[in-house]
Parts: C-alpha cells; sequence; structure tokens
C-alpha cells in the first residue's frame, strides 16, 4: 500500500510525549542518505531511486517530541526506520490518520503497509 493521505505520529496517550528529543531526532536523521532536515522540524527524506518520499514536520515540547506530521509515499521499510529513533517498538506509537479522523496502533498501520 502506498498513500499520500497525511498522517501523524503520537506516542501512546498515556506516555505523552516521545522518549527522544527534537535534537537527537535531528541528529539521527540528518545523517541518513537523502534526508534534508531543517532547523524549524520540517524535512524531506526521497529514495535513491525516487519510488518514496516523506515529507514532514517534527514538532517538540519540554524538550521531547510531541508529535511528526507525515505526507508522502509511504512504505514499511523506511517508515519503520523512522519510527524505531523515535522509541518504537519499546515505546508504543499511534497512527493518526488526518482525514479518516482516527487512531490506529503503528503495528496495525505497518501491517497494512506490507500487505
Amino acid at each position: 500500500m502506498s498513500d499520500s493521505s497525511p498522517i501523524s505520529l503520537h506516542p501512546d496517550p498515556t506516555a505523552g510525549l516521545f522518549p527522544v528529543s527534537f535534537e537527537q531526532v535531528e541528529a539521527i536523521w540528518s545523517d541518513w542518505p537523502r534526508m534534508f532536515f531543517e532547523p524549524d522540524g520540517s524535512f524531506v527524506w526521497v529514495a535513491e531511486d525516487q519510488s518514496w518520499q516523506l515529507d514532514g514536520v517534527v514538532y517538540d515540547r519540554d524538550d521531547r517530541v510531541l508529535r511528526v506530521d507525515l505526507t508522502g509515499d509511504y512504505r514499511a521499510a523506511p517508515l519503520e526506520q523512522l519510527v524505531r529513533t523515535l522509541g518504537w517498538p519499546d515505546a508504543q506509537l499511534r497512527v493518526e490518520q488526518v482525514q479518516a479522523g482516527k487512531f490506529v496502533e503503528l503495528a496495525d498501520f505497518l501491517g497494512e503497509l506490507n500487505a
């Protein structure tokens, strides 16, 4: 499944914020090939063969990542790489499907991408 509908990544509601800081995410993501990360939190990550692209914004509060908004051509492998830096699978993450107005567990969302 590939999609371009906007999604937002959120920590489990009981956790409050992601277990990583904005600066940690910036440092890790900035080292990835074809990842362009701006100081305001906006980013673009493009596959070498241009088969997928993720665009988004990282938001933070109180020295921790609050949420990550994404649009693009979602593929399981790059999305999984991205969410691992946000603490998954140790941290429970949810995907807000913005246009549908619903939340799904990240594992379920990734499973749909692999189907």
